[in-house]
């Protein structure tokens, strides 16, 4: 058994036996950008152990392409496994790098050099999948004018609207302008009595994109900031998965189907944090 299997062995016991918490899956990561820099193909094979178990199935079969054995019926088969998985997933559901303080600052510093409006509900757009980036750019159907960004969340309107830039949501101008809201308003948590905080949802705040209708938990009586589409295990990953579990919204029956969810599957949940208390909630619909 080479080093970099029986170090994958151990990190792998790790990651089981935590259910996958914040350390194990930064222990994972460290390793993973080790072997991306190794040429050894013994550091190859295993690295297609460790994209698999991350759920970067994409770069596992694209990497298990190279290197395998294609007369090894076990290696054939894996790679059936992995070309769906590839297919239908990519690396839309792998499991996230739990991030330190100093990479949420840079996430933050990077958002502002784009030029990328503050939305207090959903403070990471680019990262959720509301907002994509073109390098041609784009032009906004509501202010009329080119833009790298732009939405790709629900936008409820009569119109069919194609292109729309940050400012013109953060602003309010393109609710305005086509008479239409990025969140229902019947879709939210009770328990919040300011007006302006339900227009600001509604009307400035990119939405995100649910097997069913979206809904938005609030807390402390104001809203949460949106933080992403989750399964069990990117609960575990974050540290947070009992603290989503003790929520009177949610029956036993209920709870134990939030234990089991896997991100992408019939079961999606969807993470919230309170901006004032800082508990995470989450919602949770099927496909």
């Amino acid at each position: 058994m080479n080093e970099y299997l029986k170090q994958y062995i151990e990190l792998q016991k790790q990651f089981r036996e935590t259910e996958g918490d914040p350390d194990s899956v930064r222990a994972l990561y460290t390793f993973k950008e080790k072997l991306e820099l190794s040429e050894d193909k013994q550091a190859k094979e295993v690295l297609v152990d460790v994209y698999d178990l991350l759920d970067f199935k994409k770069d596992a079969y694209e990497l298990l392409c190279q290197i395998g054995n294609r007369s090894d019926k076990k290696t054939l088969k894996r790679l059936g496994i992995l070309k769906d998985y590839a297919k239908n997933w990519g690396n839309h559901y792998a499991l996230p790098r739990p991030k330190t303080p100093e990479e949420k600052q840079k996430e933050k510093e990077r958002q502002a050099q784009l030029g990328l409006p503050a939305f207090r509900y959903h403070p990471n757009p680019l990262e959720t999948g509301a907002f994509e980036e073109s390098a041609d750019g784009v032009v906004c159907d509501c202010c009329g004018k080119t833009t790298h960004i732009f939405y790709t969340a629900p936008f409820y309107a009569v119109e069919d609207i194609a292109y729309l830039c940050p400012e013109c949501i953060a602003n309010g101008e393109a609710a305005r302008k086509y008479d239409g809201s990025f969140q229902d308003d019947f879709s939210v948590d009770d328990g919040v009595d300011d007006p302006e905080k339900l227009d600001e949802l509604i009307h400035r705040t990119p939405g995100y994109s649910g097997w069913q209708q979206e809904y938005w938990r609030a807390h402390c009586g104001d809203y949460c900031a949106y933080l992403g589409h989750v399964g069990a295990r990117e609960l575990r990953a974050l540290g947070v998965l009992e603290e989503v579990l003790d929520d009177p919204m949610w029956d036993d029956e209920q709870k134990e189907m939030i234990r089991e969810s896997v991100n992408g599957g019939h079961l999606q949940c969807y993470l919230f944090q309170c901006l004032h208390c800082g508990k995470h909630l989450v919602w949770m619909d099927f496909d």
